[in-house]
């Protein structure tokens, strides 16, 4: 079996005009791109990644995959999809292994194993070999730019959905605004619902202490990337000095970054994203690397594809979702989200 065809188009969406927005940066979406790859037996598979943040992003990732990684996918046997992996990040060292490249390996490593799940007829999770037949959720709901009714009014509609967590973004320009936003939020969800703080690596190491004890001591789930992404002295630190557990992984990119992170005992909870990892290849082998370090496991992101993996992690603790629509195949019972059933990364 050979790949014979790789199709890349864009999936184009006008900004919103109310875009979300974190502590650092605004995210009016304007679009997907998606691969579909075919082969010479008739099994197909697909692999969307979301990069939308500027109105020609998703133009930048197309070409790379169309003129830098489809050549190296072409004629290979998806039942070698690690090897074609390997494959990709050595054509993209030259200029580096993260980025849009790891962008575009996402998107085709994703639609290769989504093509050899459907050539078996069974979703991924069996052949890897499952762990869990539920994932327990959250929901980020609590962006920056909401104010205290609609933060309150989102996270009440998703605890009512069944939701036993929901995630707020914080990095306001106060520690005072911060611990506000925490309690405006307790208020609306009751005390029995985790409150899981981000701030999007907004702030110094100093200020991550200081809030991150104020977030202890109101009880919040963990403390989620509040300095930069690649400061791994400052996570080193806040690991050990602060009780509440410290999570980052989101802007990481490859294994060998989280290699890092793990033997710095710089994080307490890996927060791999499918995109920057480099598709589901990487995200098993960071997440059974985390496992060895008895590190949980959040997903960064909900894809079909990432409850695949986190199916077959024995250290998984959430998926990170959304509010669940009334037309989404996602279904939500005790607070977890069922697997889904459907071959290679489909729902159904």
């Amino acid at each position: 079996m050979n790949i014979t065809s790789i199709d890349v188009s864009i999936r184009r969406r006008e900004p919103s005009a109310d875009p979300i927005r974190d502590a650092i940066q605004t995210l009016p979406g304007t679009g997907n791109v998606e691969v579909l790859v075919r082969t010479d037996e008739g099994a197909s598979g697909r692999g969307e990644i979301y990069f939308g943040r500027i109105r020609g992003a998703p133009d930048a990732l197309a070409g790379v995959i169309e003129h830098e990684l489809k050549p190296i996918v072409l004629g290979t046997d998806p039942t070698f999809v690690r090897a074609t992996h390997q494959a990709m990040l050595r054509e993209t060292e030259y200029h580096g292994s993260f980025g849009l490249a790891m962008f575009g390996i996402a998107a085709l490593d994703t639609a290769l194993w989504d093509c050899l799940g459907k050539a078996h007829g069974v979703p991924c999770w069996q052949l890897w070999g499952a762990v869990h037949d539920r994932i327990p959720a959250y929901a980020m709901v609590g962006w920056l730019n909401y104010g205290d009714d609609e933060v309150q009014r989102i996270c009440a509609k998703a605890v009512g959905q069944g939701f036993r967590a929901v995630k707020i973004k914080v990095g306001f320009p106060t520690l005072a605004e911060d611990v506000a936003r925490v309690k405006t939020v307790r208020q609306a969800v009751g005390d029995d619902i985790g409150i899981m703080v981000d701030a999007n690596q907004s702030l110094t190491t100093d200020e991550a202490v200081q809030r991150g004890r104020a977030f202890q001591d109101l009880g919040c789930v963990w403390w989620e990337e509040p300095i930069p992404a690649d400061d791994i002295d400052g996570y080193a630190e806040l690991a050990r000095t602060l009780d509440i557990p410290v999570a980052t992984g989101e802007n990481l990119y490859t294994p060998a970054d989280f290699a890092r992170f793990l033997r710095r005992d710089a994080v307490d909870i890996v927060q791999p994203d499918l995109r920057r990892a480099g598709g589901p290849t990487a995200l098993l082998q960071i997440g059974l690397m985390a496992a060895a370090f008895r590190r949980p496991y959040a997903s960064h992101g909900g894809e079909c594809a990432h409850l695949n993996v986190m199916a077959c992690l024995p250290n998984t603790y959430y998926v990170e979702t959304g509010l669940i629509g009334a037309d989404s195949p996602m279904k939500l019972e005790d607070g977890c989200v069922a697997l889904p059933q459907g071959p290679g990364f489909s729902w159904e």
